[in-house]
């Protein structure tokens, strides 16, 4: 019985994306690599900027509020919201750019906000970096001379412990300057969350709901996240990733990540 309704319920699906697809000329998007934010709600149009007039249906979207700027460093790949946007602005669109760094406002040096930028490169190379947000803590600093504000900062991770990883960074200015440092973060895919959040490569249940009509199919989650947050999910037996927000669920239901179909 459970194999008829997930082959009944994909097409079904489907047909509602299809019936859902935003007509419009494309737009190129561009994604802030980095972003010095005060504490508060870090809305979409705050993380990326748009070329040409933004269609009216779009301004709701850009409004949403993606992540919560604290006082950590954040890590925000853009596979939290990319459907987000090719709904807004259509599946023509081009997105340019794959992440961005929040930075809070006089949390660090100038010099530094540069050097957690060159960080997400290396930890994106190093495949530490899943689809999910990620807070970035500075451990230890030592400043020699004038903050350098250029050049190649050299990382090394210096220990991998349950769920973190510490690196290190040196970067190296004029006249014997210099700065070192230490940033903890958690683990792709092995951050903790509280309560009713689910884990990267978590089994979830996922409720695809359009109108009064609503379907639940088992699906994994792409990264970690907590209740009241959007994460990406894969269904089951299917090909596309889908983007929601992570539930409260029961006993019964297990972790439930919710997906509105426009």
């Amino acid at each position: 019985m459970r194999r008829v309704l997930l082959r009944l319920a994909l097409p079904l699906i489907a047909l509602l994306l299809l019936a859902a697809a935003v007509e419009g000329q494309s737009a190129t998007l561009y994604v802030n690599r980095l972003l010095v934010a005060e504490p508060g709600d870090i809305r979409l149009a705050d993380l990326v900027n748009t070329s040409g007039p933004i269609p009216g249906s779009a301004q709701e979207t850009l409004a949403r509020s993606i992540a919560v700027a604290s006082d950590k460093v954040l890590y925000l790949p853009a596979a939290l919201y990319v459907e987000l946007l090719e709904r807004a602005f259509g599946s023509g669109s081009i997105i340019v750019g794959s992440r961005t760094v929040v930075v809070p406002r006089g949390a660090l040096p100038e010099g530094e906000a540069f050097i957690m930028d060159r960080l997400a490169d290396f930890l994106d190379g190093q495949g530490l970096l899943g689809d999910g947000k990620i807070e970035l803590a500075i451990t230890h600093n030592q400043v020699r001379g004038t903050l350098p504000h250029e050049g190649n900062p050299v990382f090394q991770i210096q220990k991998t412990a349950k769920g973190t990883i510490e690196v290190r960074f040196t970067l190296a200015g004029t006249g014997g300057s210099s700065v070192t440092g230490r940033v903890a973060l958690s683990a792709a895919g092995a951050g903790s969350v509280s309560g009713g959040g689910v884990k990267s490569g978590g089994p979830v249940r996922v409720f695809f709901r359009k109108g009064p009509i609503t379907i639940e199919m088992a699906g994994t989650s792409l990264a970690a996240a907590a209740v009241g947050e959007r994460v990406r999910v894969r269904v089951a037996d299917g090909q596309r990733n889908f983007t929601g927000r992570v539930m409260e669920g029961n006993a019964m239901e297990g972790k439930v990540v919710e997906v509105d179909l426009p």
